[in-house]
């Protein structure tokens, strides 16, 4: 992982070095991501790894990229905060489940508790 993180970083710079403004435009990144699933949804089938595998890592370098020029514009720190973020909020979610017909409200309370975290964590950053 670390390496592609270096890479869209090279990437990056490529990418202010030229100039084109859409490859810095956050709208147009994600729009390039949600025609990567349409793609990945296209290559789901059976006896298709390479296309599918292929088509996942094209998700995955869309994310990475709009990562990165987010970064680039102070909105988020850094690939791996995002990552660990994404490591606790779902441990959280995950972890308090039952596998009974109590985990869509476990889902639902733990969500809402997390979602008021963020909301200080939001207030405490904005003063």
């Amino acid at each position: 992982m670390q390496k592609l993180i270096e890479l869209v970083g090279y990437k990056h710079k490529v990418d202010l070095k030229r100039g084109e403004a859409k490859y810095m435009d956050s709208d147009w990144l994600l729009n390039a991501i949600v025609e990567e699933v349409q793609e990945v949804k296209e290559e789901i089938r059976p006896n298709n790894v390479a296309h599918l595998e292929d088509e996942l890592s094209d998700i995955l370098w869309g994310w990475l990229t709009i990562v990165e020029k987010l970064k680039d514009k102070g909105y988020v720190t850094s690939h791996e905060a995002i990552l660990q973020r994404g490591l606790k909020k779902y441990e959280e979610r995950i972890l308090s489940l039952k596998g009974d017909e109590r985990d869509h409200a476990i889902w639902k309370e733990v969500k809402a508790w997390q979602k008021e975290v963020l909301e200080k964590e939001r207030d405490e950053n904005s003063i």
